[in-house]
């Protein structure tokens, strides 16, 4: 059985305030040219443990931390 999805709107998720969530700067450049879609706050850190996990990462890298406003 196989589902065409191409034709279904794309549902928005609603976030609480309060809601933080993380994910990795991919972007090229410079972080701190990211601007956080609206009604968010975002700031950047440079780290080796995983934001959500605490796990150890093979390396720095560099992840947006968002917040509802």
């Amino acid at each position: 059985m196989s589902h065409n999805t191409t034709n279904r709107p794309r549902m928005a998720a609603i976030y609480a305030p309060g809601t933080v969530r993380a994910r990795r700067w991919h972007g090229d450049g410079d972080v701190r040219g990211y601007r956080p879609p609206r009604g968010w706050i975002a700031r950047a850190d440079l780290t080796d443990l995983h934001p959500i996990t605490g796990r150890a990462l093979p390396r720095a890298v560099w992840w947006i931390i968002e917040s509802k406003e």
